[in-house]
């Protein structure tokens, strides 16, 4: 077989976009973020950063990278400010 062409390239990533794969379980979404431990989470601000600050954070008490309860005074080594 040949190289694939740009048109079934694009054809294969237009695919992948207009039928997205069905959304992952809960606990296999858990299971592929970091531990708390891992990622050095605290419970408390590193002065004027926290997680409600950080573009992981989802709101109410959640992490998209970290697992576990996590506070919105919280902060990890992943903190990520918005620009």
């Amino acid at each position: 077989m040949g190289r694939p062409t740009r048109r079934a390239l694009l054809a294969a990533g237009l695919g992948a976009w207009v039928f997205p794969a069905p959304a992952r379980s809960v606990r296999a979404d858990e299971a592929s973020k970091v531990s708390q431990a891992e990622a050095l989470y605290r419970p408390t601000p590193n002065g004027l950063f926290s997680c409600a600050a950080c573009t992981l954070f989802v709101k109410p008490r959640s992490c998209k990278v970290v697992a576990g309860d996590i506070s919105p005074n919280g902060w990890c080594k992943l903190f990520d400010l918005a620009d």
